[in-house]
């Protein structure tokens, strides 16, 4: 194997932005193991080279060690890990039961903890390796009608930040992905799942924004292609990444920019506004 080749390790890659990087990844001539919840549904990148297999992000330590444990051995180790897998949550937060919300971290946070407590190993034995998580522009502003999904991912983001200074010295990188919206199929049923209460009451606080979902779907302004093709060059360090840095949150998408970028302003506004006050609650 080449020491430029890289070993992959993508989740949720059945579909989606996981699938595009996937693609990108073999075709930068990388060895990619896809995985997904069912590994019949990876067959397309199968056809085209990649390693597919079954892996819920759900499942034990035991069962995720054990898939981790046999890439390994057959591959010798995960270069770069891309925690893709998770979905959206759609509806208000009191409208969300215990259950709808559970679930959502299950996938969107605690599977990607599962899976990096069992790749960090053998990275770490390595002394090098890449830890993507995917977050979102909801990492940093909760939305209407999407606060449970929005929570999952600030989790992913602030929980990427932590890592990273945590394992910067043993030479493992660590980033979270923030991507805004991309022409994929995760706004559409199966990817975007509706709480099953509505609450009358908070019916105009949260109707404009699942009818902006649904009116978004599949007309987003990002290139999921594109964005895969960023996404194998930042982690690689190669094409037009080469001589960056890996940042701590990679955004993607000129609609990400602008939203975190009004995100900054409206805090950097607050902070002055009540910044004085707030500073008078020190000891003396």
């Amino acid at each position: 194997m080449p020491s430029t080749q890289k070993v992959w390790l993508i989740t949720g890659a059945s579909s989606g932005l996981g699938q595009e990087i996937a693609l990108a990844a073999l075709k930068n001539g990388d060895t990619v193991v896809a995985t997904a919840r069912s590994a019949a549904k990876l067959a397309p990148l199968k056809q085209r080279g990649a390693i597919t297999l079954t892996l819920d992000v759900r499942a034990s330590d035991e069962v995720i060690g054990k898939v981790v444990g046999d890439i390994v051995k057959k591959n010798e180790r995960i270069d770069i890990l891309v925690n893709n897998a998770g979905y959206i949550l759609a509806g208000g937060v009191e409208e969300c039961n215990r259950k709808e919300v559970r679930e959502q971290f299950e996938t969107n946070v605690f599977g990607q903890l599962n899976v990096i407590r069992a790749v960090l190993p053998f990275m770490r034995a390595c002394k090098s390796g890449v830890v993507a998580n995917l977050g979102s522009i909801g990492s940093w502003q909760g939305s209407p009608a999407a606060g449970l999904y929005c929570a999952s991912k600030a989790c992913a983001s602030i929980l990427s930040e932590s890592l990273r200074s945590e394992v910067a010295h043993l030479g493992i990188e660590v980033t979270a992905i923030e991507p805004g919206y991309f022409r994929t199929n995760f706004l559409s049923q199966g990817h975007k799942v509706h709480a099953a209460r509505t609450i009358k009451d908070i019916k105009p606080g949260v109707d404009a924004t699942l009818a902006g979902l649904e009116a978004y779907n599949h007309k987003q302004p990002g290139d999921p292609a594109k964005a895969a093709q960023v996404i194998v060059e930042a982690l690689t360090k190669s094409g037009r990444c080469k001589g960056k840095a890996l940042p701590a949150r990679l955004p993607l998408g000129s609609d990400a920019i602008q939203f975190i970028g009004g995100v900054l302003d409206k805090q950097h506004k607050n902070l002055k506004e009540w910044g004085p006050l707030a500073s008078t609650t020190d000891h003396k």
